[in-house]
């Protein structure tokens, strides 16, 4: 698709040219210049980079990694892949670089090392096993309430980094894209903390 449009637009601007030079009145090549750069910034959008680190293998497809009995994957692999995608755009009810909300994010993430999750964040706080605050560790998901709602699950991260005095930094699907951050230094979340799972064990 990307070949098609860039021969086309090729195509297109090859023939201005040829219009353009045939031209001798300044003000007519001054306006074909225009029309081309028209054409130019109209077709950037199809071929335009996401916005943040979407790797080069990605495609939208659903297919897990297959992982021989061998290989373990740890807290590292899972917070380096989570990595990958900061800055990609927040969207409800995606699960793709071009677009996370946040289970769609966790839940992908998981999916490239060979791992399932549940696709809501109310189905991944029964995966895995239950971690204490006190006990948090890399790689492990941590639930918040929403923000509408405080009675149920809303909202779920992985921990990228653990602190002597308690606090955490978590990435996740924020409404303005794939983030990092603390949790004590937020006050949102701090007051909507649910709970912990862990799914890797190392």
């Amino acid at each position: 698709m990307k070949h098609e449009l860039r021969r086309r637009k090729s195509d297109l601007v090859s023939h201005i040219s040829d219009i353009v030079l045939s031209m001798s009145d300044i003000k007519s090549v001054i306006f074909m210049l225009a029309v081309i750069a028209s054409v130019l910034l109209s077709a950037a959008p199809a071929i335009a980079h996401t916005g943040c680190n979407t790797p080069r293998h990605f495609s939208d497809s659903t297919r897990t990694t297959s992982l021989s009995p061998a290989e373990k994957v740890t807290a590292d692999d899972i917070i380096r892949e989570a990595k990958k995608y900061i800055g990609c755009p927040y969207r409800s009810g995606s699960s793709s670089p071009r677009g996370f909300d946040c289970s769609g994010f966790t839940s992908y993430v998981f999916r490239q090392l060979g791992i399932q999750l549940g696709r809501s964040s109310r189905d991944q706080i029964h995966d895995g096993t239950n971690v204490k605050k006190s006990e948090l560790r890399k790689g492990d998901l941590v639930f918040f309430t929403g923000s509408r709602n405080r009675r149920t699950i809303g909202h779920v991260g992985i921990v990228t980094e653990v602190m002597d005095d308690g606090d955490f930094r978590f990435i996740h699907a924020a409404r303005k894209g794939i983030v990092i951050d603390g949790f004590k230094s937020s006050a949102y979340y701090t007051k909507r903390y649910v709970g912990a799972r862990r799914i890797v064990e190392e």
